[in-house]
């Protein structure tokens, strides 16, 4: 321990208290010090993925359309629900017209025109469409 600055002990002492210290939030002072107790074997470093851009990170490199050279099996769930649930108010629309009823036909016919634009634009946004 006699080889370490007063710096060096302050940041230790910092550490051993939090338990965890974010790289970003050192001044340069104390990254220099930061490599001094890395080397020493005093601390570790880690790298962790950023919170606010995992969402990135996960595009660049490609895990969200593959993974291990298998295909991803939302864009096929995402294909199965824009054509099922439009077709379940199409198929009450119908049901409806047959009926007799045919302002709750209409209606039904409006709901699943206005689902399966809604679902298409959610898959278009989603990126399914494109990778199929």
């Amino acid at each position: 321990m006699d080889e370490l600055s007063e710096k060096g002990k302050e940041l230790l002492r910092k550490v051993l208290s939090r338990g965890r210290i974010a790289y970003d939030s050192l001044n340069e002072d104390e990254r220099r010090v930061v490599d001094e107790l890395v080397r020493l074997g005093y601390v570790k470093l880690y790298l962790e993925p950023n919170g606010k851009r995992i969402g990135d990170a996960l595009r660049i490199t490609g895990l969200t359309s593959t993974s291990h050279g298998k295909p991803n099996y939302m864009n096929y769930l995402c294909l199965v629900l824009a054509s099922l649930i439009p077709l379940l108010f199409l198929y009450l629309s119908i049901r409806s017209l047959i009926m007799g009823y045919a302002l709750i036909g209409v209606f039904f016919l409006a709901i699943s025109a206005g689902l399966a634009y809604v679902i298409y634009l959610i898959t278009r946004r989603r990126h399914c469409l494109d990778q199929v």
